[in-house]
């Protein structure tokens, strides 16, 4: 049990740390540009008052979890002693056993030797002298074996009542130590499950925190891109090239592949579009590839430092890169991770429900959504597809 109550405290040790984790994310905010501060506060102080709230549940546990821990040791403790006193009458009950055996044997030998051989009236006789007094026998040798027959007959049967007493004993105590041994079967249980309840908070701690930075990484690159913009419409753009091109030679993976055909590319557009919620939808994700790389012919950097078949900036890949083929890394440059990422950042953006807001996220140019657009219904046309659209 020792094992137990010292993972019961290492568990509330990693809520700690967990906790402490939250606050220094949170902290980190101070680095960012001005701009971002507010929006990263605000989610701070929401996740902070989670946290406390689950702090507060696990402290209820906490309390809930050493009391149940002090009656399991209180029933083991109870259960030892049983068990012992058990023993203690089990060894008793041997020499009891031991002695009632001497007796009778001796009571056994000494009938033989005053019958040697004698019938069923010598039988009776000598009960007789057992049961009553030997005052009438003739024969002294007769009567002092009787005597001596009637105290190994009065020793035996006092040890019977001895063991039949240490008997009962022993049976009680079993019952005892059986009923300590279910209490405390009882009270491992309700560690146990106490123990699943503070764990099931804390993995609700982790889900929370893991959504938390997330969500984090998200505002800074989001705030990151925005300066960049900014500084590349007021000449900044040779900065944010560098800046981005820094990104994906030292914190993504932008590893060149070998090329692959139209067709490849169009049937990875439709099952990217049937895995992010589109449908059949597929149209607006191949305007995209189309404008940004002409699927794949133009594979950057641009000029703002942009990678790829579908033309992600690498700040941006940091959080919206997946792994579309699953090899186990997200390429920026590989079709098949780039354009799965295209349709969950049009996706999160509000597609398909709204084309333009989701294309306007992609690209902040009214110009751009509209191009897009107009090449997604030239598609739509050449297809003869009326289940969607029109675009324009």
């Amino acid at each position: 049990m020792s094992g137990r109550r010292t993972r019961i405290w290492v568990v509330l040790g990693v809520v700690s740390l967990s906790a402490a984790g939250i606050t220094g994310v949170a902290g980190a905010q101070t680095e960012e540009p001005a701009a971002q501060i507010p929006i990263l506060e605000e989610r701070a102080e929401e996740q902070g008052a989670s946290l406390q709230e689950r702090i507060g549940e696990i402290s209820a546990v906490g309390a809930e979890l050493e009391e149940a821990q002090a009656r399991v040791d209180s029933a083991q403790a109870r259960a030892g002693d049983l068990e012992e006193q058990t023993r203690e009458l089990q060894r008793e009950r041997a020499a009891r056993r031991e002695t009632f055996e001497t007796a009778k044997a001796g009571y056994e030998e000494k009938a033989r030797a005053a019958y040697k051989g004698g019938g069923l009236q010598g039988l009776s006789f000598l009960l007789d002298g057992l049961l009553g007094s030997t005052d009438s026998l003739a024969d002294p040798r007769v009567a002092e074996i009787l005597s001596d027959g009637r105290e190994s007959m009065e020793a035996y049967r006092e040890s019977r009542r001895i063991l039949y007493n240490s008997s009962r004993q022993i049976s009680q105590k079993r019952r005892d130590y059986e009923a300590a041994l279910q209490e405390e079967r009882a009270q491992t249980d309700e560690l146990s499950r106490h123990e699943e309840e503070l764990e099931g908070v804390i993995a609700r701690m982790s889900q929370d925190k893991a959504r938390t930075e997330a969500r984090l990484r998200e505002l800074r690159a989001a705030e990151r891109a925005r300066i960049l913009r900014q500084r590349a419409a007021t000449g900044g753009g040779e900065v944010q090239r560098s800046y981005e091109l820094g990104i994906a030679r030292q914190q993504i993976v932008a590893s060149p592949v070998g090329p692959i055909s139209r067709k490849q590319y169009r049937m990875l557009y439709r099952t990217s579009a049937r895995k992010y919620g589109f449908g059949e939808d597929w149209y607006v994700l191949a305007a995209v590839g189309q404008v940004e790389s002409n699927h794949g012919e133009n594979m950057g950097p641009s000029t703002a430092g942009a990678l790829g078949p579908m033309q992600f900036l690498p700040s941006t890949w940091e959080t919206a890169g997946v792994d579309g083929n699953g090899d186990g890394v997200a390429n920026i440059m590989d079709p098949e991770d780039a354009i799965p990422a295209a349709a969950g950042y049009l996706k999160r953006g509000g597609a398909p429900q709204d084309w333009y807001r989701a294309l306007f996220t992609y690209n902040h140019a009214d110009w751009y959504v509209m191009k897009v657009l107009g090449v997604a219904e030239g598609y739509r046309r050449l297809a003869k597809d009326n289940t969607v659209g029109p675009y324009i």
